[in-house]
């Protein structure tokens, strides 16, 4: 018996420390954001990039985003790190744009406790005015609980109007939630991702192969784009090129990068600018 209250005062010893941890990173703005691209798997083309977080903690290095994640969601202290992490990828977003990098959108995860924020709209327009990145250039993936969640928070007219103002919205995770047909609404979503899990395999996995071509097909008669998240081999890049399914985010494509790396990418995959000849001659 006292090797468990043992164990259970250890792990809550952890917990409360890292939550103190959180804190001070909060505090300190010290998350940081990763990049991993999304191409096009017919001809290259970038067609976003997403934006994850990511913490260096000063003592113990770098800690998963499942460990700090749900204690952060827990002590309700995920609005102050998604905005850092808004914030910090808009920014980079708005340099490469600057630049003329291309890098089609930049994504960024949205949770449920940040919409019901009441001040969500004002700090993302106000942070896309100062950064000056156009609102078509970013999109905010959300899941299907959060849709689900609308009654008791009036979550969909917020996001009606944040997409009013030419903001993509995502729905993320697609194929594992409860109503996801009656929540594709090509009026309400530009882009539909689908979960690692139906990704993972695919080659060998029949009815991984019938779900995915369905959910492409899907977004294909309504006028959705698709892009499949956790390709990680070059066999699943064939199946999912087979069923026609174009996009892909993965470990096959790129892992997730810091910004310098990032940015170095988008640079070396741009499309090289023809040079004009100058032709001599005497004049006609």
């Amino acid at each position: 018996m006292s090797f468990f209250s043992e164990e259970l005062r250890r792990e809550l010893d952890y917990r409360k420390q890292l939550e103190l941890d959180i804190r001070t990173a909060i505090s300190e703005k010290a998350f940081e954001v990763y990049f991993q691209p999304q191409v096009s798997l017919s001809n290259g083309a970038i067609s976003g990039i997403e934006a994850l977080v990511r913490w260096r903690h000063a003592e113990r290095g770098m800690i998963a985003p499942g460990e700090f994640i749900p204690v952060a969601e827990k002590c309700g202290l995920m609005p102050e790190i998604g905005r850092i992490v808004i914030a910090k990828a808009i920014n980079e977003a708005a340099e490469w744009n600057r630049a003329g990098i291309g890098f089609g959108r930049i994504a960024v995860n949205v949770s449920g406790s940040e919409l019901r924020e009441t001040d969500f709209e004002v700090f993302l327009f106000g942070t896309l005015e100062r950064a000056g990145l156009p609102a078509h250039k970013l999109s905010l993936e959300i899941v299907e609980s959060v849709i689900l969640d609308d009654e008791k928070t009036g979550i969909a007219a917020k996001l009606r109007h944040i997409r009013a103002a030419g903001i993509h919205l995502e729905l993320d995770d697609f194929g594992t939630g409860y109503a996801s047909l009656s929540h594709v609404n090509p009026n309400e979503i530009d882009r539909l991702k689908i979960d690692r899990r139906f990704v993972q395999n695919i080659n060998e996995n029949s009815g991984n192969t019938k779900i995915v071509r369905a959910l492409t097909e899907l977004a294909r008669g309504l006028g959705i784009s698709i892009v499949a998240e956790g390709a990680e081999t070059e066999a699943e890049l064939d199946s999912l090129m087979a069923i026609g399914c174009d996009q892909v985010q993965g470990y096959s494509i790129a892992f997730p990068m810091p910004p310098d790396s990032v940015r170095e990418w988008l640079v070396a995959r741009a499309p090289k600018k023809a040079k004009l000849t100058v032709l001599q001659g005497r004049l006609a």
